[in-house]
């Protein structure tokens, strides 16, 4: 969001490096707009000054500040292209999956933006593993995962809801199998536990809750699977109880 908007300088013939702190001290400032027109100036007159590849730097990073992703996204990209050899580069690929992931949307919806962003972070990943960003840069590519395998989630339940477990269980065992590195796999054993009982299969709902235990002890999904196991256990000894002699 813009912090402030202060009228846009004149910058008349400053030198470079006035410019340049004019947009370095708006930005620090949030007054995106004024860094926007100093770092544009320094990359359209100073193209080749050392100062160069810092004020695109600064230029994308106040776009994507605005949330003008467009605009943010193809300043990165001119930094990569046009000063490929800046030690910058790092940073820019970076922020470029920031770019992506301020665009991911939830769940439910596309998930095409989330996917654009987790590549960006493993390119960035796999070329700069020791970089300062990378912790971070893992943590976001978790967390995407975890979202798409919310999505995988959502499918399964629906076809749960549609009274088809079997469906369902295709789902669910999808994220287990891809989904592996994210938390919301013990909520798919979970639910694969409960699809089972939904077949009336409570010996592979107790095989499933085996594999829940066994990789998720102690887990609050592990407890819920083996009291909704007890629970099918005891109704179908109270049907069997209630059933006339003959």
């Amino acid at each position: 969001a813009i912090v402030g908007c202060s009228p846009i300088p004149e910058f008349g013939e400053a030198p470079v490096t006035d410019v340049y702190d004019v947009g370095v001290d708006a930005a620090a400032r949030g007054d995106y707009m004024v860094a926007i027109e100093a770092f544009k100036r320094i990359t359209n007159e100073w193209p080749l000054d050392d100062l160069a590849d810092d004020a695109l730097l600064g230029l994308a990073d106040a776009y994507r500040e605005v949330g003008d992703y467009a605009l943010a996204e193809a300043e990165y990209l001119r930094l990569m292209v046009d000063y490929s050899r800046s030690p910058l580069v790092a940073d820019t690929e970076y922020k470029l999956g920031l770019v992506h992931l301020a665009q991911s949307r939830p769940a439910a919806l596309d998930q095409a933006m989330t996917l654009s962003a987790i590549d960006q972070f493993n390119r960035f990943l796999a070329r700069y593993p020791e970089n300062a960003h990378a912790g971070d840069a893992r943590q976001h590519v978790v967390a995407l995962r975890g979202r798409l395998a919310e999505k995988q989630i959502s499918s399964a339940e629906l076809y749960m809801t549609l009274g088809n477990p079997t469906a369902a269980r295709v789902y669910y065992e999808a994220v287990v199998a891809d989904y592996a590195d994210t938390p919301i796999v013990a909520k798919a054993l979970l639910g694969i536990v409960g699809s089972y009982l939904a077949s009336g299969d409570i010996d592979s709902a107790t095989k499933a809750l085996a594999r829940l235990e066994g990789s998720h002890p102690g887990s609050d999904e592990a407890a819920e699977a083996a009291a909704q196991i007890a629970a099918e256990i005891a109704a179908e000894n109270a049907g069997v109880e209630l059933q006339p002699e003959e």
